[in-house]
């Protein structure tokens, strides 16, 4: 899979989006849904229920963000530096530049091959 610098950073701004859409999930998940017998509601996104599905899709995507940064700097970087990268990136700058306005838009982020390797 070769990319441009371009596509570099516009496939990580693309899973950036989608880390911080989980964790949201998994933060409200955890705080209204712990300890209760309940299925959380299936999501607008099919992309979204996509990643749900995958036990650890947060952990997958902090490593891609982290992996793609390490090709943007060519050179190897420390787990700890992922809260960095995610922290440069508001989300509603994120938002606007991808055109995302719901949740169903997140469908909308070209990122399918990604995921076929996951």
């Amino acid at each position: 899979m070769d990319l441009t610098k371009k596509e570099v950073e516009e496939l990580q701004e693309k899973i950036i989006i989608l880390y911080k859409v989980i964790d949201q999930n998994n933060t409200f998940k955890s705080f209204y849904y712990q300890d209760m017998d309940v299925k959380m509601p299936k999501s607008d996104s099919n992309l979204i229920n996509e990643l749900d599905e995958l036990e650890n899709a947060d952990e997958i995507l902090r490593k891609c963000i982290v992996e793609l940064e390490e090709i943007k700097q060519n050179k190897k970087l420390e787990d700890k530096i992922f809260y960095e990268i995610v922290a440069e990136h508001d989300l509603r700058d994120l938002y606007e530049k991808y055109g995302i306005k719901e949740l169903k838009d997140l469908d909308k982020l070209d990122i399918k091959e990604l995921l076929n390797l996951l």
